[in-house]
């Protein structure tokens, strides 16, 4: 299902106040579009025609004082403008920050592109990612190269959704791209951001929809700026045209509230599975393009697309999995942080120098060391370090099961088969600044001290350890579980209970019941429970009967120290993040426990 902004009165924009918007009528007069020299930067705007006749808003950022000179293009392809203007003034007002500028001193141009049906580009927009999105890179490259500034190499790099775009760039075949940073990026949209554990996300997703909504309809009420005209477009008779095209987009929130599953269709006839990197994984590797990862392990399901990438792409990868909030500008560890932001490592000095060095060595030649960086560098928490590997998991690791077992115990022997009900908290929360809610920039907090919230989920704890425990891999529960309406949902949270017991959040796995069959991957051989999200796959909740549920957690490598102990946390309920199901919260599981196939955690122990 698509509903397009023109259906919904609250989105819809008429083109006579498209046209007000767009011109920015100053006392009767529109304000002409002009390029900017300001700050040692020269930034103009164009309109470049890609091959089906969209025209895409770039803007193209050049240092000042080095004429007749030839750079490297850094492209960033945004769906959340790519540059502004003052709503009254109409001064311009280039989106380039700390990051941008660094690399325009470091002799490189930045070139940022508004992505078709956004900003002051042409067309519309049925889908996030969409098949003529990705393609309209190659024609934006293939002008940028021949632009007499241009010394035909291209790098891309970005965060967030420009960091998908910097890696989808890599897909389009075009020689001139030589090396990409998709930073704390989607992989596979429906996992992460769309519908985690194939569930809705309602606060999360209405909140973005909204914003991307007012961007795209450049309502200047919410969002206190213009989008900034090409400079060929002096009266805004071009960007009154191109937001009227806008008004087709579909609606972000309506398309996922209406495409439960993940082969419902979307957009014009597209799938989910169509909308992201892990689709074009043949394009992707066939470019050969160098890529740099940086993410979290505490924010969305990013770490686990980046593990995806680096296990099974052949492109060449340097991975720096950090424990970040989302675009990496606080630390987010629970070792580290608790209601306050606190600096990350690496700081954001530090991430631009890696981002500088790594496209120095592939686009200027620089003999600069990059060639001799580790593959991945992860940190581990609780040792809030940083160690290296070849591969992923480590080597070394081995599986250890731990069984629940009566008394809220867990340990490696299972116990006498009985069942523990638990009568649903809908209230229990991990807050408003967790993995989820950082996508929106918000810092990850308050993950540090759970067990006021332990107490109201049913909990299985392990005995203190003897020795440190290490951890680095993707945890997996196998629960055996009922529960008495006919859907609901399940959310395992795995925690280190330090001797004062104060318990801190390492990961989390959830599932939607009816989502509980387990098929094969059909991308990749992961040994972990694999779920379609589909609905030809989806399976119907016989209340009170006993059913298999086994999912895996996000990845974590962590260190739980010596005299801590390590629990499984179970609620049926995220409030602050995802829609309650049963819609009135009332429902009680049932987990069965004891016996060899009673419910159990697998986790991934590094032998020492």
């Amino acid at each position: 299902m698509t509903i397009n902004r023109v259906e919904r009165s609250r989105r819809a924009v008429s083109p006579l106040r498209s046209f007000a918007i767009a011109t920015l009528m100053i006392g009767g007069v529109a304000m002409a579009a002009s390029p900017i020299v300001a700050q040692g930067i020269r930034s103009t705007a164009h309109y470049v025609e890609t091959r089906d006749g969209t025209r895409i808003a770039v803007d193209i950022n050049l240092p000042v004082g080095r004429e007749g000179s030839r750079y490297p293009a850094l492209f960033e392809l945004t769906r959340y403008g790519r540059s502004h203007e003052h709503p009254t003034t109409g001064e311009k007002i280039p989106s380039l920050g700390p990051l941008d500028r660094f690399f325009l001193d470091n002799g490189y141009a930045v070139v940022k592109v508004d992505a078709r049906g956004s900003g002051a580009s042409f067309g519309s927009r049925s889908v996030e990612y969409g098949p003529d999105e990705v393609r309209d890179a190659y024609d934006v490259v293939e002008w940028a190269v021949g632009q007499p500034w241009s010394d035909g190499n291209v790098g891309a790099y970005g965060t967030s959704y420009s960091g998908t775009t910097a890696e989808l760039l890599a897909a389009v075949g075009h020689p001139a791209v030589k090396a990409v940073i998709p930073g704390w990026s989607d992989f596979d949209t429906y996992v992460s951001p769309v519908r985690p554990y194939g569930m809705l996300a309602s606060s999360f997703m209405r909140l973005w929809g909204s914003f991307v909504g007012w961007m795209d309809e450049n309502n200047v009420e919410r969002l206190g700026r213009s989008i900034r005209r090409a400079d060929e477009d002096a009266d805004g008779s071009l960007l009154a045209a191109a937001l009227g095209e806008h008004e087709a987009n579909a609606d972000v929130f309506e398309t996922v509230v209406g495409s439960e599953f993940r082969d419902d269709a979307v957009g014009e006839g597209h799938t989910w599975d169509a909308l992201a990197p892990i689709y074009w994984k043949d394009e992707i590797e066939a470019s050969g393009v160098p890529m740099l990862v940086l993410t979290s392990w505490l924010d969305a399901g990013t770490a686990d697309g980046t593990l995806l990438r680096f296990r099974h792409f052949d492109n060449p990868q340097s991975v720096v999995l950090m424990a970040t909030n989302h675009g990496g500008g606080a630390a987010a560890s629970p070792f580290r942080v608790s209601d306050t932001p606190v600096a990350p490592t690496p700081s954001t000095d530090e991430q631009a120098n890696l981002r500088l060095q790594f496209f120095d060595h592939h686009l200027k030649g620089a003999d600069n060391g990059v060639d001799q960086w580790a593959p991945l560098r992860y940190w581990m928490l609780g040792e809030e370090a940083f160690r290296e590997s070849d591969v992923w998991p480590p080597h070394g690791v081995r599986t250890r099961t731990l069984h629940f077992r009566a008394g809220g115990s867990l340990a490696g022997e299972p116990g006498t088969v009985d069942t523990d009900d638990y009568a649903v908290d809908p209230a229990v929360s991990t807050g408003s600044n967790n993995r989820w809610m950082t996508q929106m920039g918000e810092p990850v907090l308050r993950l540090d001290d759970r067990a006021a919230m332990d107490a109201r989920m049913l909990t299985y704890t392990t005995a203190p350890m003897s020795e440190p425990v290490d951890l680095a891999g993707t945890p997996v529960v196998r629960l055996r579980l009922a529960t008495d309406r006919s859907d609901g949902a399940v959310f395992v949270y795995l925690e280190d209970v330090a001797p004062d017991g104060r318990s801190r959040y390492l990961t989390e796995g959830g599932l939607r019941l009816v989502h509980r069959k387990t098929v094969e991957n059909p991308h990749f051989d992961e040994g972990v429970p694999y779920h379609s999200f589909a609905r030809v796959d989806a399976q119907p909740v016989t209340p009170g009967e006993m059913m298999e549920v086994d999912f895996q957690l996000w990845p974590i490598a962590a260190v739980i120290a010596e005299g801590h102990r390590l629990r499984v946390a179970i609620a049926g309920a995220d409030a602050n993040t995802f829609d309650l199901l049963p819609a009135d919260g009332a429902t009680t599981l049932g987990v069965s426990r004891g016996g060899d196939d009673g419910s159990r955690i697998e986790l991934p122990v590094v032998e020492r």
